[in-house]
């Protein structure tokens, strides 16, 4: 039998039992379809090259103050400087650090996010301007003010003009003259903080501080040089820089890291388990098909009979068989292209935002899809097939012959149920431990009210708001005009939110502490705020006072202080009149007005450091940036346009960027983790279902099959109830099996959820026992319908059939 005729005679079964086939596809085409989703997102995030040349060579270089609670932490310029040319493992090393600008002149003012860069970045990229040409290490010397644009705002500001190249544009009101523009794909870091990239433009007074940490730094590496001994190397320069610079880097090491690695972050765990997860989903499919396909075969025993006797071979059924499975199979993958698609559509918001803009098809997608499609075929239907073609020819030959099914089938059928219970149940309990991390995060003490408050980011341009009281003066008359706003109970400016970085620290010295051992210093996230703002966030005073309008320049120099700050320098003391540093002997003393609860600064992941509250009236060179922050009565988001005139009647050419609510940024600090817990929950869900089916379909057939061995057993004397008993028994040992092999498959897929975890170990008693009780009444209500159909068997109907 050639291809073309199993094709004909697939067609024909499948046009003469279509309601089985449809089903067999809309199962094979919704587990594909998972998994096409999924490997959409895997390839953008973990396989796909980032657009540099050559992107495994690629590392990023932090500094390790794991002491003070970083680390991944950046370097200091001077350290940069010293990695640079003591190490022996990389060709060069660049140099950035995170910067804005706001765009005026052109249409509407526009904030914009970019990187300062070392001349170098683009040579150890491996990347050049696709118009135009990079700036040069004079120009970085010569603090000439020239920018190379990312394609993306060439595009949406300037309309794609090539003219735009050699022209100025304004940035933070300086004519800033562009050199070039980057390709389309081009991105560094993230793909949203990635609109231009200007000079570093550093004054050799910069690049000699060792105390202040801000930089990222990628470098490239030698051929031949693998990440393990690239680490191995800057841990020796590391220690070298120790011994040289005791005071400032007795503590600090190095820590290399892949650049693809580094840039899927915490997603990396998250997209593998659900990759993996939405597999099991098409392995339980596929098993519930191979049992349909089975239950199928054992009613064409006397077809295949007499398809044997009439000279057909068994290789020649068997194969006939697996065409029609492959046929299922590759419509099935067909339409579950289709089925990722509209899965994108549905959860996409579910998706890391590295993965990018959406579900893309590509040669990777296509051979992924292919190579599944034909293993699930292969999978479900190599079974069935092999079972067919083996039939004893004269049993089924026999017109009397029964049609039951040999003990072998029985047990693949039933492994085939124990398998499905034991993927749903690792699954569950996966979904478990993730639900548990998130409650465990968000039920954490905040130190603040995180309702109905509105946050957005106001960078102003230092070269326009140059002295100390332009910038005051900009923070006191927006406050003004947004606390006169209806449905506004409250605003006050800080250089950061809570929620919005893990850094922007300050060294601290405690009057009247001995000095800490060479190289350690106190370390406090630093913020310098408006009065008025602590109480806008609805901080919670535990004692003194918080900072008021009193606190001014020329002034005694005031602060607040977290908890644990005072606890850890004064510990059952009052903290009301001490005194803190910042910097060296030369710096004042500030003296603390009163103590806040610990405000959770970092975000739900990361412990709690000191931190402290400067007022900005008394701060010398106030942060530029800082974040406007809103208390409103009703819906935050329905005041964003009221608070932005508010920016704009003091300065109408002074864009606000980041505008977020504070609930979205909780959701936001929490997205690697939310993300796979209700995707894992959904194909968790679908495993259940599918499984339940499974369980099901096998008993009613058994049922069906047993018909005769019932009657004869109830015309014995067996009561329904034994027979009840014998159909759910059977029932709820598949289960209980599946169960046990479920536990040792949940805790190596747990495994592998293990950096997403918080407060959850791998093995959770609680979380276990309950998704197995869960299971076992799922399960049970599966049974109850094929054991009640076995226990209304009338025995003299079931032996007059036979």
């Amino acid at each position: 039998m050639n291809l073309l005729t199993s094709l004909r005679y697939t067609f024909r079964q499948i046009a003469n039992h279509p309601s089985f086939f449809a089903l067999a596809v809309a199962a094979l085409a919704l587990g594909i379809g998972a998994n096409t989703a999924i490997f959409s997102a895997v390839e953008a995030v973990l396989l796909k090259p980032l657009p540099y040349s050559q992107p495994d060579q690629l590392v990023v270089v932090w500094e390790d103050a794991s002491y003070i609670g970083f680390a991944n932490n950046t370097p200091a310029p001077a350290n940069y400087l010293d990695w640079q040319t003591r190490n022996l493992v990389f060709t060069d090393m660049l140099a950035t650090r995170f910067d804005t600008a706001s765009l005026t002149g052109d249409g509407q003012p526009e904030q914009l996010s970019g990187k300062r860069v070392t001349p170098n970045f683009f040579d150890v990229l491996g990347v050049q301007p696709v118009m135009g040409r990079p700036f040069t290490v004079q120009e970085d010397k010569s603090q000439v003010p020239v920018v190379v644009l990312s394609y993306n705002l060439w595009r949406k500001r300037f309309g794609g003009d090539q003219s735009v190249i050699g022209r100025s544009i304004l940035l933070n009101g300086v004519q800033t003259k562009v050199l070039g523009v980057m390709p389309k794909d081009f991105f560094f870091s993230d793909r949203k903080n990635s609109d231009y990239w200007v000079p570093m433009a550093f004054t050799p007074e910069q690049w000699a501080r060792r105390y202040t940490h801000f930089l990222t730094v990628v470098a490239r590496l030698k051929p031949g040089v693998t990440a393990q001994q690239a680490q191995k190397d800057m841990e020796r320069v590391a220690m070298d820089l120790q011994k040289q610079y005791p005071e400032s880097n007795a503590k600090v090491g190095a820590v290399v890291v892949p650049i693809q690695k580094e840039y899927a972050g915490a997603a990396r765990s998250g997209l593998l388990v659900l990759q993996i997860a939405s597999l099991f989903v098409l392995l339980i499919a596929c098993s519930n098909l191979a049992n349909l396909l089975l239950a199928r075969s054992s009613g064409r025993r006397r077809e295949m009979a007499i398809r044997l006797a009439m000279g057909a071979s068994r290789w020649q059924i068997a194969s006939q068989l697996l065409t029609e499975s492959l046929v299922l199979s590759v419509v099935g993958g067909f339409l579950g292209l289709w089925v990722g698609q509209a899965c994108w559509s549905a959860f996409g918001q579910l998706v890391p935002e590295q993965a990018g803009e959406g579900f893309s098809v590509n040669g990777q997608l296509l051979l992924f899809t292919t190579v599944i499609s034909i293993a699930a075929g292969m999978l479900f239907g190599l079974a069935p097939a092999l079972q067919a073609s083996g039939v004893p020819l004269q049993d089924s030959l026999k017109e009397g012959g029964r049609s039951g099914e040999s003990r072998g089938g029985l047990r693949l059928r039933d492994t085939l149920v124990i398998g499905q219970f034991a993927l749903a149940f690792a699954l569950l309990v996966c979904a478990g431990l993730m639900i548990q991390t998130i409650w465990n995060l968000r039920k954490q003490e905040l130190g603040f009210q995180a309702d109905h408050l509105l946050t957005m980011g106001v960078p102003l341009p230092e070269k326009k708001y140059d002295t100390d009281e332009k910038v005051r003066g900009f923070f006191r008359f927006v406050v003004e005009d947004a606390r006169a706003l209806p449905g506004v109970k409250g605003a006050g400016f800080g250089s950061d939110a809570p929620f919005v970085t893990i850094g922007d620290t300050d060294g601290y010295t405690v009057e009247g502490e001995p000095p800490l051992p060479t190289g350690e210093y106190n370390d406090a996230l630093y913020r310098e705020v408006t009065p008025g703002y602590l109480e806008v966030l609805g901080a919670k005073v535990k004692e003194g006072r918080l900072l008021e309008e009193s606190d001014h320049e020329g002034g005694a120099l005031a602060l607040v202080v977290n908890e644990f700050l005072a606890k850890r320098h004064w510990p059952g003391k009052s903290a009301v009149g001490r005194r803190i540093r910042f910097g060296d002997e030369k710096e004042p003393w500030w003296t603390v007005v009163g103590v806040v609860r610990d405000i959770r600064e970092r975000g739900y992941l990361y412990e709690m450091k000191p931190a402290v509250y400067v007022p900005v009236t008394q701060v010398k060179k106030p942060s530029s940036y800082s974040m406007l922050v809103v208390r409103t009565s009703n819906d935050p988001a329905s005041t964003i346009k009221m608070v932005e005139g508010a920016v704009w009647s003091v300065d109408p050419q002074q864009p606000v960027t980041y505008v977020r609510t504070m609930d979205q940024m909780l959701e936001t600090d929490v997205a690697d983790r939310t993300r796979p817990m209700i995707l894992l929950g959904v194909f968790a869900s679908l495993a259940l279902v599918l499984a339940c089916m499974g369980v099901y379909g096998v008993l009613a057939y058994a049922v069906a099959q047993r018909t005769r061995e019932i009657g004869v057993r109830m015309a014995l004397g067996a009561n329904p109830t034994d027979v009840t008993q014998m159909i759910l028994g059977r029932g709820m040992k598949l289960s209980a099996i599946g169960l046990l092999a479920g536990a040792t498959l949940a805790a190596g897929l747990a495994a592998l959820l293990r950096t997403l975890l918080y407060g959850v170990t791998l093995v959770v008693p609680g979380i276990y026992l309950g998704t197995a009780a869960a299971l076992v009444f799922v399960a049970l209500v599966a049974c109850v319908i094929p054991a009640q159909r076995a226990s209304r068997v009338d025995p003299a109907v079931a032996l007059r059939n036979e």
